[in-house]
């Protein structure tokens, strides 16, 4: 019996149906123009697993109800806050890991790296698509904006 269960221990079963396998490196996150940006915003389903960089303002973030993902509007490029306001123009929806995200706070202005995801699932207005993305990297870079 302990023969058995030394050799059932080795055989085990492969790398790939473990839930501890290693994922792929991640391509680099790409910084693309405005109308790139828009482009893969409104149709993010065929732009799936595209990487970006995007900068934007956190819109909602209850960390109580979900601490990994939050409502932002964001762009590819960044915006000079004027009058204490700065207006990103694409509204989405960002998933990410809690220890990336622990520090966002409503209104804070950030810069991310994501992938695109997909397609958000409709709210209140369903034929609006909001796209929805995985960060991999998040810098706040103001905390004082409104």
């Amino acid at each position: 019996m302990i023969t058995v269960l030394v050799v059932r221990g080795v055989s085990g079963t492969s790398d790939a149906n473990t839930p501890n396998a290693f994922a792929a490196p991640l391509e680099p996150a790409k910084h693309v123009n405005t109308r790139a940006w828009r482009t893969i915003a409104a149709d993010p389903a065929n732009h799936v697993d595209e990487r970006v960089v995007l900068w934007g303002r956190v819109t909602r973030f209850d960390p109580m109800a979900d601490a990994s993902s939050f409502r932002a509007n964001v762009d590819t490029a960044r915006h000079t806050p004027q009058n204490g306001v700065v207006n990103y123009p694409t509204p989405v929806v960002l998933h990410g890991d809690p220890a990336v995200l622990r520090n966002l706070v409503q209104g804070f202005i950030f810069t991310a790296e994501a992938t695109v995801d997909g397609t958000a699932p409709p709210g209140d207005t369903p034929d609006v698509r909001i796209p929805e993305l995985t960060v991999t990297k998040l810098t706040v870079t103001d905390k004082t904006v409104g």
